[in-house]
């Protein structure tokens, strides 16, 4: 018998579990938060999550990253589907930041693509909380 199979198995049902199950994208922990596309979950740390909203954590992904362009296209796409705002927008030859909003809740996505071996490249997803949006000032009624 192998005896990389459990550990197999079990990295198998643990990727299956940070992505999500079904159909169209895959989701980080069946939230609002979009996986990144043809990557495998490596690590989690830092989980908050309540009520089915992911607000907290890092997720670090590796796979393949052909084309920093249309990889930041792609995820752009899928943030924005999911209800998501742009904030922030960097992208070089070889990697990209991204940053975008949705309520209370920001989402922060770099990665690296391989040099030398784009099926090396990586990407890590940051949830966190922001502030609530200071409410505009009342104006005095006369």
């Amino acid at each position: 018998m192998n005896r990389n199979l459990p550990a197999m198995i079990l990295l198998a049902a643990w990727t299956t579990i940070l992505t999500g199950c079904g159909s169209g994208p895959a989701m980080i922990l069946e939230s609002d938060i979009p996986a990144p596309p043809a990557m495998e979950g490596r690590h989690s740390s830092n989980i908050d999550q309540r009520s089915g909203q992911l607000d907290g954590g890092k997720f670090t992904f590796r796979g393949s990253i052909p084309d920093v362009v249309y990889f930041t296209n792609e995820i752009v796409a899928l943030f924005q589907n999911n209800g998501w705002k742009v904030s922030k927008r960097a992208v070089q030859p070889t990697k990209g930041d991204l940053l975008f909003r949705k309520d209370n809740r920001e989402v922060e996505v770099n990665f690296r693509a391989g040099h030398l071996n784009p099926s090396m490249s990586e990407a890590t997803i940051i949830v966190r909380q922001i502030a609530e949006p200071t409410p505009p000032p009342s104006v005095p009624s006369a």
